[in-house]
C-alpha cells in the first residue's frame, strides 16, 4: 500500500486488506450501506451513527473484489 501525500496509511486501512466479508463484519460490524461500483466491485460504507453537521468525516469505505478487501479509504474531511 502506498503513502498518500507522504503520510503513512492509518492502521484501520491497512489491517483490513485481504480480509473476507465475514472477517470485516467481525471487526467493524454491519455496514451502513452496501453498493456496487462502476467496475462491478462491492463497496461497503461505514458512517458514524450521529452527527450535528452532516459530512463524510470518519466515514470508512471498504471495497471488495471477488470477496476479498482490495481497498479501504477513511475520509478525513
Amino acid at each position: 500500500m502506498k503513502n498518500i501525500a507522504g503520510k503513512p496509511q492509518p492502521a484501520v486501512e491497512t489491517s483490513l486488506i485481504s480480509m473476507t466479508g465475514d472477517q470485516v463484519r467481525k471487526k467493524l460490524g454491519e455496514p451502513t450501506m452496501v453498493s456496487l461500483t462502476p467496475e462491478n466491485k462491492i463497496l461497503w460504507t461505514y458512517r458514524p451513527t450521529w452527527k450535528v453537521m452532516p459530512d463524510n468525516k470518519n466515514t470508512v469505505y471498504v471495497e471488495f473484489d471477488q470477496g476479498i478487501v482490495t481497498k479501504v479509504i477513511k475520509a478525513d474531511k
